[in-house]
């Protein structure tokens, strides 16, 4: 049964992808920022934030050193809403405060730096993601990885849970173990 499950999980997640990315991309291939970006706006729609975290004009996408992913991203949430507000997308700087994000994807860092970053966040409402390895281990939530040649995550369910962010047990199943 749970096997089952997993199938059918899987296969709405990748009809999701697909279909954001077919809106987009109809007779290009798919580039590794587009399955990124399918993949970010995706953990967000399977994410719910606080009450207060959502209570803005926007709800904002931030890139950290992406600007491929960041650019992708932008194609991808165009019109689109999450929370019941419009998806805006911003590339910030290292040192910029990034609390008025509510997803945070970054890449290209070394691990010590990211969770930096992180830290810095002080458990504020802001799912965080990247592709760096050992980034939920050192606190991260979420973490972008290939195996065999396909697009995987990790979730670190407890760094969610002091942010106050509930992930969808439909991202849970499919996520690898850390």
């Amino acid at each position: 049964m749970r096997g089952r499950i997993h199938a059918l999980v899987s296969l709405a997640i990748a009809a999701c992808v697909l279909a954001l990315l077919s809106r987009n991309a109809l007779a290009q291939d798919v580039t590794e920022p587009a399955l990124k970006a399918a993949f970010i706006y995706n953990f967000a729609r399977f994410t719910t934030w606080p009450t207060e975290a959502t209570a803005v004009d926007s709800f904002q996408i931030c890139v950290l050193n992406d600007s491929a992913v960041a650019e992708a991203l932008e194609r991808a949430v165009a019109g689109r809403s999450l929370t019941e507000r419009p998806v805006s997308v911003t590339s910030v700087a290292a040192m910029a405060p990034k609390k008025a994000c509510r997803v945070l994807y970054m890449a290209g860092l070394p691990v010590a730096r990211a969770a930096e970053v992180v830290a810095d966040l002080h458990d504020a409402p802001v799912l965080t993601i990247s592709n760096i390895d050992g980034f939920v281990s050192a606190g991260g939530m979420t973490q972008f990885f290939f195996e065999h040649g396909q697009l995987r995550f990790r979730i670190r369910l407890e760094s969610a849970k002091r942010a106050g962010l509930q992930i969808s047990s439909r991202l849970l199943i499919m996520a690898r173990p850390q």
